[in-house]
């Protein structure tokens, strides 16, 4: 091998180096947010397959359906679960109304769309 041929292949190895550590990188700083888009949507999943046996939900409801999800992503070991179901309810029904998932009943309750 020439000298022109290796110093193009640790250039080549150094780019590719770099663009898996920024991927990486990239992955580790949006992952609490994409734990929480994944809770909300296993959540939400969770409250419309209710919503098609019943007409309506209440926030208390919705609370007691979360409780105990849990979320994460196949390749890493960090998860994400609902701790306080009460204070999670009021968000995902916001998330659930912004989707166009459900839509907020005059009495407080929530129906599906």
């Amino acid at each position: 091998m020439s000298t022109p041929q290796i110093i193009l292949g640790i250039l080549a190895f150094a780019l590719v180096t770099a663009v898996l550590y920024a991927w990486g990188l990239h992955k580790s700083i949006n992952q609490q947010e994409n734990l929480e888009r994944i809770l909300l949507n296993k959540s939400a999943q969770k409250v419309v397959s209710y919503l098609k046996k019943n007409e309506s939900i209440s926030l208390e409801e919705i609370a007691r359906l979360c409780q105990g999800i849990k979320a994460g992503q196949f390749w890493s070991r960090q998860k994400a679960a609902v701790q306080n179901p009460k204070a999670f309810a009021p968000k995902l029904a916001q998330y659930m109304s912004e989707q166009l998932l459900i839509q907020k009943l005059p009495n407080g309750r929530f129906s599906r769309r």
